[in-house]
């Protein structure tokens, strides 16, 4: 089977010799940067519980954020949220360790909400936004890894 690869010579000027370079900068409300906002904040809130309860920190994973674009009429300084802003956690989170249960989803609910009100003050978290946690559950048992999502087993895996 023949390859085809081509090289060509760069024929305009690398970024690092121009004079001026065009960047994208998102602000704290575009939608990629809330979602990095809420899992950040979400992971920080899971790690503090799992020392609280736990004496250390249990597997979780908490980069999966979803966040679907509410309906509004905007205005210069203003406008209407006419439907809210709806925002899914989900990922990974160890829910319950020798016998002791995690409350991981108020946890980063409540933290998704605390850094809401940090970030983006004039979003009311109780009106404008709705935050869901749908996470895939993960339990510890001396060296068994059991998966369970939210009404089914998806994997048991023995740990080396």
């Amino acid at each position: 089977m023949a390859r085809n690869i081509r090289v060509e010579k760069i024929t305009q000027t690398p970024i690092e010799k121009q004079e001026i370079e065009i960047v994208e900068r998102k602000g704290v409300g575009h939608p990629d940067s809330m979602a990095d906002g809420f899992a950040e904040a979400v992971s920080r809130a899971l790690c503090n519980e799992y020392i609280r309860k736990c004496g250390t920190i249990l597997h979780h994973n908490t980069d999966q954020v979803e966040v679907v674009a509410g309906r509004s009429c905007p205005e210069y300084k203003g406008g209407e949220l006419i439907s809210p802003i709806y925002v899914l956690l989900v990922g990974r989170a160890t829910k319950e360790f020798k016998d002791i249960k995690i409350p991981t989803d108020t946890t980063a609910v409540r933290a998704a909400k605390q850094y809401l009100k940090t970030t983006l003050p004039d979003i009311d978290s109780e009106h404008d936004i709705i935050i869901d946690c749908n996470w895939v559950w993960v339990q510890l048992t001396s060296r068994v890894f059991l998966s369970v999502e939210k009404h089914r087993c998806l994997t048991i895996l023995r740990l080396v």
